[in-house]
């Protein structure tokens, strides 16, 4: 075997014959790539599950259906009953209760008991969550966080508004706050 014959035996996919800075280019590009990679892998996490439960409680706490919509840290119970405004108002003459929530929000999906707590008050007004970026009234509301809970009344005007609750108890004494005041 010639020497020509010898060296490009040698040479095979896993032994291209490339040089050092070849190979450190390679390297170079590729650990970064990976890494990238990787990081997408860990903050995707997949979706959340529907809870066929909550889609009952939620249609029931809404007066009408809702649409689960799954996200990566949250699942929506988003209510397709249109809120309440000036030219189309609820003819019950009910407040509403807006829960506003997104799917990326941590913080929504630990208080996911909000619809366990809202069945013990549908004799007094309606509660509907609604996804902030589906909702157009999230921006006639200035609504910019998530969650942030929106009293309206029958004509669609804000009555008042609170931020995320810590428990089941805090969301409670904030219903009962707004009920006693009306």
């Amino acid at each position: 075997m010639s020497k020509s014959q010898a060296a490009s035996a040698k040479v095979g996919w896993w032994n291209p014959g490339w040089s050092w800075k070849v190979w450190a280019m390679v390297v170079f590009l590729l650990v970064p790539t990976l890494g990238f990679a990787l990081w997408v892998l860990a903050e995707a996490g997949g979706q959340t599950k529907v809870d066929p439960a909550l889609v009952g409680l939620a249609g029931g706490n809404a007066d009408g259906p809702v649409t689960a919509i799954t996200g990566t840290e949250h699942t929506i119970y988003h209510a397709s009953g249109a809120l309440p405004e000036a030219k189309a108002h609820r003819v019950d003459g009910r407040d509403t209760l807006v829960w506003f929530t997104n799917a990326r929000c941590e913080e929504c999906e630990r208080e996911i008991f909000t619809h366990t707590v809202m069945k013990d008050f549908r004799d007094h007004f309606v509660f509907m969550e609604k996804d902030m970026g589906r909702e157009p009234a999230a921006k006639r509301l200035g609504v910019n966080d998530a969650p942030t809970f929106v009293w309206l009344d029958a004509e669609g005007n804000e009555l008042g508004r609170f931020g995320a609750v810590a428990d089941e108890a805090a969301l409670r004494a904030e219903v009962e706050k707004f009920l006693a005041s009306r």
